[in-house]
């Protein structure tokens, strides 16, 4: 994982890398069957919380190959994602649904202010330079009294289920996949992980951003692998603008 990128044009090269090395489409349809039993849970629990209708305009910021945008029952469904080979994917899944989708920098939306109803965010804030700048420009776009539905990893948890489930030498069965399915990084840190996210790191970015309404636990409150909230955007003239412009850096990019 690099510790700086030089501008952009390589912080979307190597996202690129990473996604063909650790394609979701196979992580959510190929991965191992446990993988895909707690993948269907946190699914399940974002589409509960956003509770769209045929009507409402539905943005997913990170749609990846489309696997959680094709479940979304909305006639308006949108997407944007960095990633060319996982957009093109997306693409082919959603045809038939007419939805827009466009390569964008999660961080700059080309979408005008207050547009969307309802949107999604799951399991993208880890992999950005500037996590707060993406969940400030969701409240941008956002409507007023929008749902607006976040997921993250919860790492620390995960690092110790899987240091306990490769200590009983179970990883073979629990965490890899064959040659054309999707198996579990080797290390306990991922990769393609620019930050090491957990429900504090979550609250914190979102501060004077978003009011979290509810937050559930994946797959269970006892094992919180995953953190899914849903949230509603605090009224602009509340916001603090310098706030709005800081943000959790982990990664900076050279100039």
């Amino acid at each position: 994982m690099p510790t700086s990128f030089d501008g952009e044009s390589h912080f979307t090269q190597w996202n690129e890398e990473m996604a063909r090395k650790y394609d979701p489409e196979a992580y959510h349809l190929r991965s191992n069957f446990l993988i895909r039993w707690i993948e269907r849970r946190r699914v399940k629990t974002i589409l509960h919380f956003l509770n769209a209708s045929q009507q409402d305009s539905v943005l997913e910021i990170g749609c990846g190959a489309g696997n959680v945008l094709e479940q979304v029952p909305s006639n308006q469904l949108y997407g944007i994602d960095l990633s060319t080979f996982l957009l093109k994917k997306s693409q082919n899944r959603l045809a038939q649904r007419q939805a827009k989708l466009a390569q964008a920098n999660a961080e700059r939306l080309p979408f005008s202010d207050r547009q969307f109803r309802k949107l999604i965010c799951t399991e993208v804030l880890e992999h950005v330079l500037y996590p707060r700048k993406l969940v400030s420009e969701m409240a941008r776009v956002a409507t007023v009294n929008a749902t607006l539905v976040i997921s993250v990893p919860n790492e620390e948890w995960i690092n110790r289920v899987k240091g306990m489930i490769n200590a009983l030498g179970l990883g073979r069965w629990l965490l890899q996949g064959d040659k054309d399915s999707y198996s579990s990084p080797d290390q306990m840190t991922d990769e393609w992980h620019l930050h090491s996210f957990d429900l504090a790191l979550l609250q914190e970015i979102s501060r004077n951003i978003l009011v979290i309404h509810k937050i559930t636990a994946v797959p269970f409150s006892i094992i919180p692998l995953r953190h899914v909230a849903c949230c509603q955007v605090i009224p602009l003239d509340s916001h603090n603008e310098s706030q709005l412009r800081g943000g959790h850096q982990k990664h900076t990019p050279q100039p």
